[in-house]
């Protein structure tokens, strides 16, 4: 365990030996092994690679993302996140603080159980919500000019999937930034995931009973294009998601309109209430017209070979850290045992689960995207496991 603080610079000789788990493994992203990385600092470009280069309609086709108004946990800053936290290996620190931990060296943890039962564990007790948890001061601020006129459509406020009329409505910048990584798919498809992280993520009720919060959030949409032009817009739901066509949804302008839902984050095409899981609609989402965020504003900026496994720093943010990518672990604590305070069952449920995994392991590889919607585009049922959100 010594090797560890050698290799982070982070922490004191730990004081017992480390239990380490053999099932129950989260899958590798397809085709590619759970070894870590330790050659990621190969993987920054320079502005002269063309792999590296992210097409202009990338941005001008980017989502525009409406956060609710009653959010208490707004996007978060990831680099800020790793300042607060200490790596654990299951229950036991691996650290006797978090101080050097950052998106350089974060891949280094892969050393041990090749990061899979390492968990990024909060140095706060999430209960007393602390501002980084929070994060407040992400909240998108408007431009001092917010309104722009963007050319006419056929929008009908009563049927927010459809192309808008004239709109005076401009996103705001968050300090959070957002992850775009381009993955060619070639055939001329070319996919741009968004990422969005959160430090925290407020499960929902059911009866009034929380289930499903956990530290650590990445969301996720994608526009599809082919040949240059955008066909599709994927949106993550949860263990979930749907595909619409682009003429379908919601655009301000030209770009895609998507909707977070209070707490969960999980990412929708239209506002108001979203059932899943359950009957009755006992369990669901809500979203609303909040703060509208510009992710294109504040952007780390990458290129990503789903075949060999490699991540570049794009053209537009070419000093942005890659390392962070090759991290096998989850981005926030493991669900608390029932002994803890914090902690509670029922029917199998929850109050606190599993931080995420992060984006490596979103299946960027995918070729088909689940669930195009009837109606807009031709229905098609899930793929195999490899074509999940």
């Amino acid at each position: 365990m010594e090797k560890a603080c050698s290799y982070l610079n982070i922490c004191e000789d730990l004081q017992q030996q480390i239990p380490i788990a053999k099932a129950n493994q989260p899958s590798p992203p397809p085709g590619h092994s759970t070894e870590g990385r330790t050659d990621s600092t190969k993987a920054r470009s320079s502005n002269s690679d063309p792999a590296s280069t992210i097409p202009a309609y990338v941005l001008n086709y980017a989502p525009l993302v409406y956060l609710h108004s009653g959010e208490k946990f707004w996007p978060c800053d990831m680099a800020e996140h790793l300042e607060h936290v200490t790596p654990y290996l299951n229950y036991t620190p691996m650290a006797a603080s978090s101080a050097g931990l950052n998106l350089t060296n974060l891949d280094k943890l892969n050393h041990y159980t090749n990061g899979r039962f390492v968990f990024l564990t909060s140095d706060d007790n999430v209960e007393e919500r602390p501002d980084w948890l929070e994060g407040e001061k992400n909240i998108p601020d408007y431009p001092e000019e917010p309104y722009q006129k963007l050319p006419a459509g056929d929008h009908d406020p009563q049927n927010p999937l459809g192309a808008n009329k004239e709109s005076e409505i401009l996103g705001g910048r968050s300090e959070a930034p957002a992850v775009l990584v381009l993955v060619d798919k070639g055939q001329g498809i070319i996919d741009a995931f968004w990422f969005f992280f959160y430090s925290y993520n407020l499960g929902n009720l059911v009866f009034n009973i929380r289930f499903g919060n956990h530290i650590g959030d990445w969301e996720h949409c994608l526009v599809r294009f082919i040949d240059g032009k955008p066909e599709y817009v994927f949106v993550s739901e949860h263990f979930f998601g749907q595909a619409y066509t682009y003429d379908a949804v919601e655009k301000i302008g030209k770009r895609p309109v998507i909707y977070s839902a209070i707490g969960t984050h999980a990412m929708y095409a239209t506002p108001g209430a979203h059932p899943y899981v359950l009957p009755l609609g006992l369990l669901h989402d809500q979203t609303d017209r909040g703060p509208l965020w510009d992710p294109a504003l504040n952007v780390l900026a990458y290129s990503y070979n789903h075949t060999s496994d490699v991540l570049l720093a794009s053209n537009l943010t070419p000093d942005a850290p890659t390392e962070w990518f090759y991290f096998n672990g989850h981005w926030g604590d493991k669900f608390y045992p029932m002994d803890d305070d914090r902690q509670y069952e029922f029917a199998g449920q929850y109050h606190y689960v599993n931080g995420p995994l992060g984006p490596r392991f979103k299946h960027l590889g995918r070729r088909k995207l689940p669930r195009v919607l009837p109606g807009v585009g031709e229905g098609e049922d899930w793929g195999d496991e490899k074509d999940f959100p």
